[in-house]
């Protein structure tokens, strides 16, 4: 991805990085350990406070790797896992609409967790945005 925030995706298309927002994934977690069944519940919290915001329909999560966290001991509170560090909310958009041409552009935001702040976003990621359906993903807006 380029500094601009350009990104041509396999399909041709070429995306913007219009927003970029992020925060550390485990921030507020005071004690404990993160475990895999909590991990699903906030990705799943992720993806809903997303919804339809900014644009109709449901962003488009990057499946996140999972590090398994070898406590030593059984752990009464699920399985030890944690998600990469930070947690990443890209807004993108299109110049051209995703699904019917009478519109002007088409927008999605995409999840995605990353070890490090971005920029740059992690090399992996943007492969994996890269092959984002963008047609079936995105929403269609007017100016």
């Amino acid at each position: 991805m380029t500094k601009s925030g350009e990104l041509d995706l396999s399909s041709g298309r070429r995306i913007y990085l219009k927003q970029l927002e992020q925060y550390l994934t485990y921030e507020g977690l005071l004690e404990g350990l993160p475990t895999a069944e909590r991990n699903q519940q906030r990705l799943q919290s992720l993806v809903a406070e997303h919804q339809d915001k900014p644009y109709d329909g449901t962003p488009y999560l990057i499946p996140p790797v999972e590090t398994p966290i070898d406590h030593g001991r059984p752990y009464p509170f699920g399985t030890p896992s944690a998600l990469p560090s930070v947690t990443c909310i890209g807004r993108f958009t299109s110049l051209d609409p995703a699904k019917d041409k009478s519109y002007d552009y088409s927008g999605l935001v995409i999840l995605w967790y990353q070890q490090d702040y971005a920029m740059p976003i992690d090399p992996a990621v943007v492969g994996q945005i890269r092959g984002v359906d963008w047609e079936t993903h995105a929403a269609d807006l007017y100016y």
